[in-house]
């Protein structure tokens, strides 16, 4: 027996390689995303179980007592059960060129297992999808799909996919509309498996959050629709719409919408949202290059006092007060929050302001994806005093939270140029 559990160690495989990550912006960045598809990794020839991230540039043989590790995820984005791509996040300084060693296994030798999202007993981000049902066990689901005239924004019991960090939530519904809905936080922490996106009476009393906005027929929080060329319109018709569930951490959820025959196209959205990040990624992907097509995105105003801008830089934002839910007016009173979206530059094709929203219209002739980023802040955000920079989110992370127009509006400029300046990533043996 012994013989033969030397002779399946001695069968394992591995490949190790280095990742050089420079930053040639001038100020630190904090906690930035760092992806690497593994069809792009030299040499790998076998399917990727487990993995383990080290800092600095190592060679030979690591041990891994003595060398700093840092956390990673293995995600399996196209759906076949393997992992395809590996995630870590790092901290860089202004001009910096920083240095990490990957090893890659395939069996469980590695610091991160693909398949268990948290080994580590750590975890900063959460996904999840619920069915809604007659016992209230809203047993937990990671897709669903369906012929695009069936109605099951009922049928999901937080009506789609929702997904948090500890700094804040949101959720997408299952519906032609495919609003991105908020919820806001008072302390910094995962609580949606608690409360469901619906915290009660009681949760909330003792410090949990809540749905925070109501959308309405506005365009919510950086919500992705088409443009008739005078109004946004929702995401119909559709043979096919669905939901799923790519990743639920413990560094980053990827939760993946799609819309099959829409006005002739395939599309996928990709919401993501990452650890220590107040904004979610929304990347919108489609199966052929775009021609003339429009589309628009945006912000909602807020309540009867709505303040809020859209510019040609690429920021629409807006600040306001209503009540969260229209029909429990008593129950849930006004919540104040404010709104951000920030659009590259090379995909806004105009701006404009309506009675409820502040929107672009987007395009990209030629092109089979676009990207922006949604933020939102919520009055109810307790201080929080940080020891150092890097216990600091990475982005809009006001100590003191943001608790009116004129500090939310401040604040956006620098997160825009973060935004603008990603780090450069290359891989190598």
């Amino acid at each position: 027996m012994l013989c033969i559990f030397v002779a399946m160690g001695l069968n394992a495989r591995s490949l190790q390689f280095h990742v050089s990550v420079s930053h040639s912006w001038n100020k630190l960045k904090l906690y930035e995303p760092v992806a690497i598809k593994l069809s792009e990794v030299p040499g790998l020839d076998f399917e990727v179980k487990s993995a383990t991230v080290f800092m600095g540039h190592h060679t030979g043989r690591i041990d891994m007592v003595e060398v700093l590790q840092t956390v990673c995820q293995l995600d399996d984005r196209d759906g076949d059960q393997r992992a395809d791509e590996l995630f870590f996040m790092a901290s860089f300084e202004s001009g910096s060129l920083a240095e990490f060693t990957v090893e890659l296994f395939d069996n469980d030798a590695g610091n991160e297992d693909f398949g268990e999202n948290d080994t580590r007993g750590r975890k900063w981000v959460y996904a999840d999808m619920m069915l809604e049902d007659k016992k209230d066990k809203h047993p937990l689901i990671t897709a669903l799909e369906a012929p695009g005239d069936s109605y099951l924004y009922n049928d999901l019991y937080h009506h789609g996919a929702a997904f948090e960090n500890e700094l804040c939530g949101f959720r997408v519904y299952f519906d032609q509309r495919q609003n991105i809905d908020i919820y806001g936080k008072r302390k910094r922490q995962l609580e949606l498996a608690k409360t469901n996106f619906y915290a009660t009476p009681e949760q909330m009393k003792q410090g949990y959050g809540n749905d925070v906005l109501w959308a309405g027929n506005s365009v919510g929080c950086g919500s992705f629709k088409g443009w008739d060329g005078k109004a946004p319109t929702n995401i119909e018709p559709v043979k096919t719409r669905g939901q799923r569930i790519i990743a639920s951490g413990p560094l980053r959820t990827i939760v993946e919408v799609k819309d099959i025959g829409w006005n002739g196209l395939n599309m996928r959205q990709y919401y993501i949202l990452y650890a220590w990040h107040r904004e979610c990624e929304v990347r919108i992907e489609f199966d052929r290059p775009l021609g003339e097509e429009s589309f628009a995105t945006g912000v909602q105003k807020i309540g009867e006092k709505p303040e809020g801008f859209v510019h040609n830089d690429g920021i629409a934002a807006s600040w306001g007060s209503d009540y969260p839910e229209m029909g429990k007016k008593e129950q849930f009173p006004p919540e104040a929050v404010g709104l951000a979206v920030y659009v590259p530059k090379q995909y806004i094709q105009s701006t404009v302001e309506f009675d409820l929203n502040y929107l672009f219209v987007l395009g990209a002739r030629g092109k089979t994806s676009l990207h922006y980023y949604v933020a939102f802040c919520a009055d109810k955000e307790e201080e929080h005093k940080t020891v150092s920079p890097y216990h600091r989110f990475a982005s809009l992370d006001g100590e003191a939270g943001y608790h009116n127009a004129q500090a939310w509006f401040a604040a956006l400029p620098d997160w825009k140029e973060n935004l603008e300046h990603p780090v450069t990533v290359k891989i190598r043996r």
